[in-house]
C-alpha cells in the first residue's frame, strides 16, 4: 500500500550535511568520503568512515521526499534492531539514530554497509538454482517475520512516544478488520488511476487504466467484503522484492533485507500474496516454471510456521490480494518505468491488462 501524499524526491544533502548527520549519531567518527546513491526516494550514500576501532564502510540514510511520513520511516533502524535481535533474517546492524534534527533532514540513521547485489527487477540474472534460493530464502524470512506477531490491529508500523507500534493517529489509524481496511484503501488507489496513478507528473499517458477503473471498483466492492475471517495481524515486509534485497548472485544467498520504511500490519497472507507477486515473474517464466518456485516459495513458508496451512479459504484471499497488488504496479508504472522506452512501459501496461482481463468481468485487455 502507498502512502496517499507523494512528492518528487530531493535528495540534495550537502557533504558538510552528512559530516553533521554522522557526528549527532556517532561524535567520534570522521567522515572520509560520500558516494551518494542514484536509487531510492530518499537520500542514501556509503560513507568511508574513520573509527576508533579502524576504518569502517556505512550506510546513511534519511527521509528527504513525502513518500514516508516522520512517525513511520522512524521504525526502520528499530525494525532493523528487532529483527537482528530476534530473528536470523539478514538485516544490517544499526549504529545509531536521530528521529528528530532542528538543522539536518529527519529522522537518519546509520547502519553497516552490506556488500551485494542489488538486481531490481531483473532475475533473469540469477541462474535457476541461484533464484530457487532467494525465493525458498524469502519464504524462510517470512515465516520468522510473521512469528513476531500477532499485533493488536491492522494499520501502519511507526514509532510513537518513542515506541515501534501499530500507529494510532489521524494520519495513520487503526482498523479492525483488514477487509474494511483493503477496500478502502483500493477505493484511493482506483480514484488515483483515473488521474496517472501515484506519479501523474511522470505519467506519459494519465488515461491509460481510467477505463479499467469502474469494472474493477465494482468487482472489489463484491469480493472483498465476501473473503473469510483473515488470521490476526503481524509484521508485513509488502515491499520485499528483489530491488530491496542484496545478494550473492553467483549463489542466491539473501545478504541483507532492506526498506523497512513502511511496514504494515495486516494478515500473513496479504504479505504473502505480495511477495509472490515482486518475486514470480508468470509472464516471463513458463507455467511449470512459476509452478515450481510457488511451491518453493511456499514449503519453506510453512516449513516455519508449524500452525499454518495454505488452505481453500487463504488460497481464496490471497488470489483477491494478487489482483489489488496489481492495482499498485499500475499506479506506481510511471516511476517504476520511468526510464523505460514508451514501448516498454506499453509491453508492461498491457500485462496489467490481460492479468485484469482474466479476473474481472467487464474488463477488456
Amino acid at each position: 500500500m502507498v502512502p496517499d501524499s507523494v512528492s518528487p524526491t530531493d535528495r540534495e544533502v550537502s557533504d558538510e550535511a552528512v559530516r553533521g548527520m554522522v557526528a549527532a549519531i556517532r561524535p567520534e567518527w570522521t567522515v572520509e568520503s560520500v558516494e551518494r546513491s542514484p536509487h531510492g526516494t530518499d537520500f542514501v550514500a556509503t560513507l568511508d568512515v574513520g573509527t576508533p576501532g579502524g576504518p569502517r564502510a556505512v550506510v546513511l540514510k534519511a527521509t528527504t521526499a513525502d513518500l514516508v511520513d516522520p512517525p513511520v520511516a522512524r521504525a526502520e533502524p528499530r525494525l532493523f534492531e528487532l529483527a537482528g535481535r530476534e530473528t536470523t533474517i539478514p538485516v544490517p546492524r544499526v549504529y545509531g539514530y536521530c528521529d528528530a534534527h532542528g538543522e539536518f533532514p529527519a529522522p537518519f540513521y546509520l547502519a553497516e554497509h552490506v556488500e551485494g547485489a542489488n538486481l531490481e527487477d531483473d532475475p533473469g540474472r540469477l541462474d535457476p538454482a541461484a533464484r530457487e534460493r532467494v525465493v525458498r530464502e524469502a519464504g524462510r524470512n517470512l515465516a520468522e517475520l510473521h512469528e513476531l506477531g500477532p499485533l493488536p490491529a491492522v494499520g501502519t508500523v511507526g514509532v510513537q512516544d518513542g515506541e515501534l507500534t501499530v500507529l494510532d493517529t489521524d494520519d495513520h489509524p487503526r482498523a479492525e478488520d483488514f477487509r474494511e481496511r483493503l477496500l478502502e484503501d483500493y477505493e484511493g488507489t482506483l480514484d488515483r488511476l483515473t488521474e496517472g496513478g501515484y506519479f501523474p507528473d511522470l505519467a506519459d499517458d494519465p488515461e491509460r487504466f481510467a477505463d479499467l477503473v469502474e469494472p474493477v471498483r465494482e468487482h472489489l466492492r463484491d469480493v472483498i467484503p465476501d473473503l473469510s475471517e483473515p488470521d490476526p495481524p503481524t509484521y508485513n515486509h509488502w515491499d520485499y522484492r528483489y530491488g530491496n534485497l542484496l545478494l550473492d548472485p553467483e549463489r542466491g544467498e539473501t545478504k541483507a533485507v532492506l526498506d523497512w520504511a513502511n511496514l504494515s500490519a495486516a494478515e500473513p497472507a496479504y504479505n504473502l500474496a505480495k511477495v509472490e507477486f515482486h518475486l514470480l515473474k508468470p509472464v516471463r517464466d513458463d507455467e511449470v516454471r512459476t509452478a515450481e518456485l510457488r511451491e518453493t516459495f511456499r514449503s519453506a513458508y510453512a516449513g516455519g510456521r508449524e500452525e499454518w496451512r495454505f488452505d481453500e479459504a487463504t488460497l481464496e484471499r490471497m488470489a483477491v490480494y494478487r489482483l489489488v497488488d496489481r492495482l499498485d504496479a499500475m499506479a506506481c508504472l510511471p516511476l517504476w518505468y520511468e526510464d523505460a522506452t514508451p514501448a516498454g512501459r506499453d509491453e508492461r501496461a498491457a500485462e496489467h491488462r490481460a492479468f485484469l482481463a482474466e479476473r474481472v468481468p467487464g474488463v477488456d485487455r
